[in-house]
């Protein structure tokens, strides 16, 4: 199954970045899913900079979460890396500032251990 969002992004963006506390959102998900967790995480990283320029170039207005500043996405940011150190093996952080083929390349590479 793949998802485009699971217990890491709640942790990151709910735990840190809306200040909740990573372990009470760690442990809400863990009843919640009897401990479930996803075999692999890819975490696309990407600079304020870089993700408001890719946005204004689609013509896109800011979304709710995006309006919530780049202070918000610097601590989100920051509970994804401390994630992808402490489990590099199954967080796998791709530099989303690449040619949009190698962000792709990179992200078959990542979870080409766990096809078949």
């Amino acid at each position: 199954m793949l998802l485009d969002r699971y217990i890491d992004s709640s942790l990151a963006y709910q735990g840190a970045g809306r200040a909740l506390g990573v372990e009470a959102v760690a442990e809400i998900n863990r009843f919640a899913t009897g401990g479930l967790t996803a075999d692999r995480t890819i975490y696309l990283r990407l600079d304020a900079a870089t993700r408001a320029a890719r946005r204004g170039e689609r013509g896109e207005a800011a979304d709710r979460l995006e309006q919530a500043g780049d202070e918000f996405f610097e601590t989100a940011g920051a509970a994804y890396d401390e994630l992808a150190a402490a489990d590099p093996q199954r967080v796998r952080t791709i530099d989303a500032a690449a040619a949009p083929d190698a962000v792709l390349a990179a992200a078959i590479d990542a979870i080409a251990d766990l096809l078949p």
